[in-house]
């Protein structure tokens, strides 16, 4: 169970490590503007709204993604160091950050009308069997012979 439950929040990690360096580069490298204002307007373009405004909601998106960028490879590390071998503080701590930044993720999305609820569910749903997986391989105890 620990091998399937470390999979599974390594495929989670990495899949969210990915979208944060990718929406980082179309931020700082491209200049695209944040992603959010596609599902609020439609366009990335933002057509008409206040400049400073926009900034606000470009340097946002630049620190939470870099944020979640940041959780995602250090939990990378927990999992394939530190919970493969066990350790129970690691555990506890990678699945106390994760679910709390998954929670940040659905309540950010009731600011969007809960357009990507879905997706959310999906995400929570894989996140938390990775969890229960890890948790079972963490405090399994073999029974004694």
């Amino acid at each position: 169970m620990l091998r399937a439950g470390a999979i599974l929040l390594s495929l989670w990690t990495g899949f969210n490590l990915v979208l944060a360096l990718g929406i980082l580069f179309m931020l700082l490298v491209l200049g695209k503007n944040a992603p959010a204002l596609l599902i609020l307007y439609g366009d990335l373009q933002a057509e008409g709204m206040d400049p400073r405004a926009l900034a606000t909601i470009n340097a946002l998106a630049v620190m939470f993604n870099a944020c979640a960028a940041s959780i995602c490879a250090l939990s990378l590390v927990m999992i394939w160091f530190a919970v493969i071998r066990k350790a129970v503080w690691a555990f506890w701590s990678l699945a106390g950050c994760l679910a709390f930044l998954q929670a940040a993720g659905f309540a950010s999305d009731t600011f969007l009308g809960n357009k990507d609820f879905l997706g959310n569910t999906v995400s929570s749903s894989i996140l938390l069997c990775g969890i229960f997986f890890v948790g079972l391989g963490v405090f399994h105890v073999p029974e004694k012979a």
